[in-house]
């Protein structure tokens, strides 16, 4: 098996031509995916970053936030099928969070479906915790935890 630690893999920004391949994924993986217009809009806004795993010109997983003061929001995490089970989706948040440090983040927020256990669980791992529930949160009437990771901080040596 190929591991995401091999030179197959390589983390970049997200480019705009990158746009159509997370708006498949989207549909792919999410049951209210972000459409193309949305991921646009999202992408030339100066308080997202998205970085994404690509293996050659094929993005196999991505992870997406907005900063806003010491908050950085979580927009989607996600893995293409084809590439699940590499630890990717470890590893783009991993490599998310010195990003997000720079830009002025002191943690992650996010909400997760409350059927989504494999992403539960990755967070969980991870040390993210489950703070709350919101119910309805999601247009299909889906209940959300609401998930929080306080990021290390590098001046503390790596703690948070």
């Amino acid at each position: 098996m190929t591991d995401a630690t091999s030179d197959l893999w390589t983390l970049t920004p997200l480019r705009g031509e990158d746009l159509p391949q997370v708006a498949a994924i989207e549909t792919t993986v999410f049951p209210e995916p972000l459409g193309l217009a949305e991921l646009s809009a999202l992408f030339v806004d100066p308080r997202t970053t998205y970085v994404v795993f690509k293996k050659d010109d094929a993005v196999a997983a991505y992870f997406g936030f907005q900063v806003e003061g010491p908050t950085a929001h979580v927009i989607a995490n996600a893995t293409h099928p084809d590439y699940r089970r590499l630890r990717l989706g470890w590893r783009v948040l991993a490599e998310a969070e010195p990003i997000a440090r720079a830009r002025g983040a002191r943690w992650f927020l996010g909400e997760v479906r409350t059927s989504n256990t494999p992403q539960r669980t990755l967070l969980r791992r991870l040390g993210w915790q489950e703070i709350g529930l919101c119910p309805r949160f999601f247009g299909n009437g889906e209940d959300a935890y609401v998930v929080w990771r306080l990021l290390p901080d590098p001046d503390r040596g790596g703690k948070a």
